[in-house]
């Protein structure tokens, strides 16, 4: 690709087929293990797409680079997202003004432990690895980013079913103190934990205030003896 912008109208544009997909893929996964099948539930297709890009060469200066882990993790300022059967970008212009002025979102964490750095934000994670340092992997990016996305969508489902005024029932194994020992370890660093993983994990954390989210889930559960 030729620009930011021509990855971030790719990424939009795909999000019809990709989100069509993982729905029926989650749908086959229940029926495939839930006990006699699940034949009256359909499962909806998720509501948005998560992006994790390694970034490993580039021609930007330090400066550029920032700015570009930014739009990488944001991509959704380069392009018209009004009408999702129709993506079109911003144009060349949108992209250079974010490079001259050394554009950040105010919601993305910038993070590093060394010389790779990365960019985590609501949608999306940004990393740049050095060769030369223990630098993060993708499967350590994606492997965090799959706990972090479960552990919000169970928090939010029990936090739905307060907000309709009914008592959340969960399975024993996953009442509330499975959530305080998943908060534990998610907030906790480990004495094996390299600083590249700390930051990133404090980063993505942040993003996506799952810590107030479980706490917030927990207390529910709880209370209602789950």
């Amino acid at each position: 690709m030729d620009s930011l912008t021509e990855l971030a109208v790719w990424r939009y544009r795909s999000y019809l087929t990709d989100r069509a997909w993982v729905g029926q893929r989650m749908m086959h996964l229940l029926d495939q293990y839930s006990q006699g099948g699940t034949p009256d539930y359909r499962s909806p297709d998720p509501e948005y797409v998560l992006s994790v890009y390694e970034l490993r060469d580039h021609s930007w200066s330090k400066a550029g680079l920032d700015t570009a882990l930014q739009l990488l993790t944001t991509p959704s300022v380069l392009v018209n997202r009004q009408n999702p059967q129709n993506i079109t970008p911003l144009g060349t212009g949108v992209e250079d003004a974010k490079f001259r002025d050394g554009w950040e979102h105010p919601e993305a964490v910038a993070f590093d432990g060394g010389a790779s750095r990365g960019v985590a934000g609501w949608s999306g994670v940004a990393y740049h690895p050095q060769p030369d340092e223990r630098a993060l992997t993708t499967s350590q990016i994606v492997a965090l980013e799959l706990d972090v996305q479960a552990l919000w969508a169970l928090s939010s489902h029990v936090l739905h079913m307060i907000e309709e005024g009914k008592d959340p029932v969960m399975p024993a194994e996953y009442g509330w103190r499975f959530l305080r020992g998943a908060y534990v370890r998610l907030t906790t660093a480990r004495p094996t934990e390299t600083a590249q993983h700390r930051v990133m994990r404090e980063a993505i954390l942040a993003t996506s205030e799952l810590p107030d989210r479980l706490r917030a889930a927990q207390d529910a559960l709880r209370d209602s003896n789950q």
